[in-house]
């Protein structure tokens, strides 16, 4: 199936998302867009999960699977799918059950579903890590069942949880996230404190305090507790002065303070994350290739 970019962003476009049996794509997407691409994809024919409770509250979470099942006619079994979900409370009404019990009924759908086009909208967001174990078994099921999957996320982080290569959609059309810049910038890693830009003021931040920082649209945002400022410098530059300060190149689009990493987190073969140490707990994508490298550099800290 493939949708026509023009109709999400209102732009003149030549640009499609293709969506392949037995192929997942995973794009970010900007927020004010979210809506029209959901209504884009619904009226193209796919089965859309956007987080919205699509069930009857009085009903518990067993007969919805149950009817759900019959519906599409489906050769899944009900009690399998409850235990692979590890739903722990099938029989209580949905409006008892929390999120997280909520989220894996949409899972659960969308692999009973016989539409060949499953889209997920934002689907980690306010999620536990134990849903995303989850999710990457359903992305799994359902490439099995020769489905196409598509991930739009309004985070890059988010996006990279889904798979290693990501798209990022904007009003210019559909292009493949490379932010890798090569080009030398003159630092020093003797410094404690960097320069930032905030809004029309320059003020200056403490390494220490810094929790990552992410390479998109050409520009360097360092993130910083709730806080995002703009660095006037290339990743490649931040990691030349950052990496005498216990900063590590984690993906080729971020780079991230290795005293504040709390964990590392394996998705799928292919798909890692480093959670940080904050209030938001957040996933910043995580390279295959940098697996090990990293393991051996936080237990040198």
């Amino acid at each position: 199936m493939d949708i026509e970019i023009q109709k999400i962003t209102g732009r003149p476009s030549n640009g499609k998302i293709k969506m392949k049996a037995g192929k997942s794509l995973a794009v970010q997407i900007p927020y004010e867009l979210a809506e029209t691409f959901s209504d884009t994809m619904e009226k193209a024919g796919a089965h859309v999960f956007s987080g919205g409770l699509l069930y009857y509250k009085r009903l518990n979470l067993k007969v919805h699977i149950e009817y759900l099942r019959k519906w599409y006619n489906s050769p899944l079994k009900t009690e399998d799918l409850i235990r692979q979900f590890n739903i722990t409370d099938s029989v209580s009404s949905l409006s008892k059950l929390n999120r997280t019990e909520i989220q894996k009924l949409a899972y659960i759908h969308a692999l009973l579903s016989n539409n060949q086009h499953i889209v997920f909208i934002d689907p980690f967001l306010n999620t536990v890590n134990d849903n995303i174990h989850l999710f990457h078994k359903m992305k799994d099921q359902l490439i099995q069942q020769e489905k196409s999957l598509l991930v739009a996320s309004s985070r890059l982080e988010d996006a990279f949880i889904v798979q290693p290569d990501v798209m990022k959609l904007s009003e210019q059309g559909l292009e493949t996230v490379e932010t890798t810049d090569n080009t030398e910038d003159d630092s020093s890693s003797n410094v404690s404190k960097i320069k930032v830009k905030a809004h029309d003021k320059t003020i200056f931040v403490t390494i220490e305090e810094i929790e990552y920082l992410e390479s998109h649209d050409g520009k360097v945002y360092i993130n910083l507790g709730s806080e995002k400022f703009i660095m006037e410098s290339t990743l490649q530059g931040a990691e030349e002065q950052l990496e005498a300060h216990g900063f590590y190149r984690c993906h080729r689009s971020y780079l991230v303070n290795l005293h504040k990493v709390k964990e590392i987190i394996t998705w799928s073969k292919n798909t890692y994350s480093v959670i940080i140490d904050n209030s938001e707990k957040s996933r910043i994508p995580l390279s295959r290739t940098k697996f090990n490298e990293i393991q051996d550099k936080l237990l040198k800290l």
